[in-house]
C-alpha cells in the first residue's frame, strides 16, 4: 500500500480534489458547516458539557482531510469540556494532504490559529498505517488511519461515541459509502452511538438502518436541504476482532509501576499525562541502571517488506519516538544513519523496492555517496535514514520524571505483590505497603518473580566507550553494519555490541571489546586504524531481556486484572518500550488503541499459549 497525496487546485481560494472532482467545504462556509452538520448533528456541546470528570468521549470519522472537522471538535472541547476528561478522535484519510497544502488550507481559518499550529507541528510524514499524535494540555488525542478505509477500519480497536461520516459524496467517492465499510459504524459502536453526515442519499439512509441505526433526515446547511443524523439502537459486535481484555476505568488513579529503564520510565510518563498518580519503583540508586543506561541509544527501524508496512510495529515505534523527542536538542542527536548492506544485512536493501516511505524517510545509497555523507570511506550500499541519529538516555530519563503526579523510589524492591478486591498491594523491601490501582511490570528478567515462566531469556551486550581521535574527527553519520559506532559526542564514541544468549554475565570482557573491534574492521575498514589504542577503551554490559520470537510482551498478564506487562524489548528497547506504554494507557484508559488490532495480537502476552493451544488443536480461554 502506497499512499497517495491528495491532488488539489485552489479555486476562488478554496481547496478542490482532483481525484474526486469535488471540493473539501462548503463554499458557504465551511466551517459553519462543519459545526452545523457533524458537531450539532451529534449533540456534541451538550454531550462535552455533560461529562463527567475523568471520562473520555470518542469520536471516529471517515475522511480527514482538511482536518477542518478535527480542529472544529477540538476548539469545541477546550470551550466546553469538564476537568480532567479526555477527547479522541480517529479519522481515516486515503489521499490525505501534504504539509504544504495542509497549512494553505487551514490558514483560511484564522480563529483555528492555536489548534491548527499544533497539528501541523506534529502531522506525520504520509507513510500508511496508524498515527497517533497527542496534545497533553488539551487533553485531545488523535490517530489518523492512512490508507484504505476497507484495510484501515477492521483493524481499528475503539469504542466509538460519535461518527463523523465525511469524505466526498456517495456519487464522487462510493468506495467509502459502501456497507462493509458502514458496518463499522456499529461494530465499534454501541446503544447510543451517533451518526452525522452531510448526505441524504437514500443508499446511505438504508445502509445505516441495516446496521441498526435510528435514521432522521434533517435540516441541512446553507443551500442544503436535508442531511441525515442516526443513533444506535442496538449493542456492535465489537468484541469480534478485539483481545477479549476488559479495560479498567479506574477512579483512583493509581498505578505501580516496577521498574526505571526506558519501558518502565515511558510507563510512568504516559500514564503521568494522562492525570494518574504512578509510583515508580526501582531497585537500582537511579533509572537507566540496566541496558537502558547506555550513554548512546542508536535510534532507527529495520523495515518491513512494503506489504507488510502499515503494520509493522517496529517502524511505527521509530515515528512515534521520534515525534517525542525531535524538538529537545539536549536528548536527540539526528545525525543521520547508514545501515551497511553487507553480511547479514545483505538483503535490508531488497525490501526497498516498492517500499511506501518517503526518501525523507529511507533511500538507498552506492557505496561512493555513501562515502560522501559518511566522512569516511565505504565499501558496500546503505541504506540511509536521514532523520535517525541517537539519544542521550539520561538526558530524557531526567526529561520524561521531571512530573510531579511521578514519586520515583529509588533503590526500592517491591518483594511482594497481591491482588485484594479490585485493586493491588504492593510491599516493598522496606516494609511498606502501598495500594494501587494497577500494576505495570517493567523490569526486564526480574518480571519472573512475580510471574514465571514467562518466554523471555537473558542477552548479554557490552559496548565500547573510547576517546576520539582525528582520525575519526571526520564520522558523521552513526553506521551499523551488525555492530554500530556513533559520531564523536562528550569527547569520544559509542561502539557496540556483543550479542550473547543466556549468558548473565555483566563483567566488562576483552573478548567483548576484540568482537566490536572486529565487525568494524571488518565492515568499515577505513575506520579501524583510527581507533585509539585499546588501554583507552572502557566498556559497559547489561542484560536484555529477548522474547522468544523477538517481538515485545505487552499487555495483560494472564488472567489477572489489573496487572500489566511492558518487557522483552531485548535490542529495541528505544524503539519498542514508548509506543508500547502508549497501547497499555490505551487499553487502561478505554481510548483507541494507537496501533492495529493484528498489531495487539501480536504483542500480548498470551500469544505463546495461545499458538501452543492452536498447535495441540485445543480451546484457551480468552486472556
Amino acid at each position: 500500500m502506497v499512499i497517495i497525496p491528495a491532488d488539489l487546485e485552489w479555486r476562488d481560494g478554496l481547496p478542490w480534489s482532483r481525484q474526486f472532482e469535488d471540493i473539501y467545504f462548503s463554499v458557504d462556509n465551511g466551517l459553519a458547516e462543519k459545526r452545523h452538520v457533524f458537531l450539532e448533528g451529534n449533540c456534541l456541546p451538550q454531550r462535552f458539557a455533560s461529562m463527567s470528570p475523568g471520562r473520555h468521549f470518542t469520536i471516529a470519522e471517515t475522511g480527514f482531510g482538511t482536518g477542518l472537522n478535527f480542529l472544529a471538535a477540538w476548539q469545541l472541547w477546550e470551550q466546553t469540556r469538564v476537568d480532567d476528561a479526555w477527547l479522541h478522535f480517529v479519522s481515516v484519510e486515503m489521499h490525505p494532504l501534504k504539509a504544504s497544502d495542509l497549512q494553505q488550507a487551514l490558514a483560511l481559518w484564522p480563529e483555528l490559529a492555536a489548534q491548527a499550529s499544533q497539528l501541523l507541528e506534529q502531522y506525520p510524514y504520509l507513510t500508511p498505517g496508524w498515527h497517533r499524535l497527542l496534545f497533553p494540555a488539551a487533553r485531545v488525542s488523535l490517530t489518523l488511519l492512512l490508507g484504505e478505509a476497507s484495510l484501515m477500519l477492521p483493524d481499528l480497536n475503539a469504542d466509538v461515541d460519535a461518527w463523523f461520516l465525511d469524505g466526498f459524496s456517495p456519487d464522487r467517492n462510493p468506495e467509502l459509502w459502501q456497507l462493509d465499510i458502514l458496518g463499522h459504524t456499529a461494530r465499534l459502536g454501541r446503544p447510543g452511538t451517533t451518526a452525522a453526515t452531510y448526505t441524504c442519499a437514500g443508499a446511505v439512509k438504508r445502509a445505516l438502518e441495516s446496521q441498526g441505526f435510528r435514521v432522521e433526515r434533517v435540516k441541512g446547511f446553507g443551500r442544503k436541504r436535508e442531511m441525515i443524523i442516526a443513533e444506535q439502537q442496538l449493542a456492535g459486535p465489537c468484541s469480534a476482532n478485539s483481545l477479549d481484555r476488559p479495560r479498567l476505568h479506574t477512579a483512583g488513579k493509581r498505578l505501580l509501576v516496577v521498574g526505571a529503564g526506558i519501558a518502565g520510565i515511558s510507563s510512568a510518563r504516559a500514564f503521568a499525562r494522562r492525570g494518574w498518580q504512578v509510583t515508580l519503583a526501582e531497585k537500582e540508586d537511579g533509572p537507566g541502571a540496566g541496558a537502558s543506561g547506555n550513554p548512546a541509544a542508536i535510534i532507527y527501524p529495520k523495515i518491513a517488506p512494503p506489504h507488510l508496512s502499515a503494520w509493522h510495529f517496529q517502524q511505527q515505534g521509530y515515528l512515534w519516538l521520534r515525534q517525542q523527542v525531535k524538538h529537545l536538542p539536549d536528548i536527540w542527536r539526528e545525525t543521520g544513519l547508514l545501515l551497511l548492506l553487507a553480511g547479514n544485512q545483505l538483503r535490508e536493501g531488497d525490501k526497498l523496492p516498492g517500499h511506501p516511505w518517503h526518501p525523507e524517510l529511507v533511500q538507498r545509497l552506492d557505496a561512493k555517496d555513501a562515502s560522501a555523507l559518511a566522512g569516511v570511506t565505504l565499501t558496500s550500499d546503505c541504506l540511509h535514514f536521514p532523520q535517525a541519529g541517537f539519544l542521550h538516555p539520561d538526558a530524557l530519563y531526567r526529561a520524561w520524571l521531571d512530573d510531579p503526579r511521578i514519586d520515583c523510589r529509588w533503590q526500592t524492591r517491591i518483594d511482594d505483590l497481591q491482588a485484594v478486591e479490585n485493586h493491588w498491594l504492593g510491599t516493598t523491601s522496606a516494609g511498606e505497603t502501598l495500594a494501587f490501582d494497577a500494576v505495570i511490570l517493567a523490569n526486564a528478567l526480574d518480571a519472573r518473580n512475580v510471574i514465571p515462566n514467562l518466554p523471555v531469556y537473558p542477552v548479554r551486550g557490552q559496548i565500547s566507550l573510547f576517546p576520539g581521535t582525528p582520525g575519526l574527527s571526520g564520522l558523521k553519520k552513526v553506521l551499523c553494519y551488525g555492530g554500530y559506532v556513533t559520531p564523536a559526542f562528550d569527547g569520544g564514541h559509542c561502539m557496540g555490541a556483543s550479542f550473547v544468549p543466556h549468558e548473565t554475565d555483566t563483567d566488562i570482557r576483552e573478548e567483548d571489546h576484540l568482537h566490536n573491534r572486529h565487525l568494524l574492521k571488518t565492515f568499515v575498514p577505513a575506520l579501524a586504524p583510527a581507533l585509539p589504542p585499546a588501554a583507552a577503551w572502557q566498556g559497559r554490559a547489561s542484560l536484555r531481556a529477548q522474547s522468544q520470537d523477538y517481538q515485545p510482551l505487552v499487555g495483560r498478564a494472564g488472567n489477572r486484572p489489573g496487572l500489566y506487562l511492558n518487557i522483552g524489548h531485548g535490542s529495541k528497547g528505544f524503539c519498542f518500550a514508548p509506543l508500547a506504554a502508549e497501547i497499555l494507557a490505551a487499553e487502561l484508559n478505554g481510548e483507541p488503541f494507537p496501533v492495529p488490532d493484528r498489531v495487539l495480537k501480536s504483542l500480548h502476552p498470551g500469544r505463546f499459549a495461545r499458538r501452543e493451544a492452536r498447535r495441540q488443536g485445543t480451546a484457551l480461554a480468552p486472556s
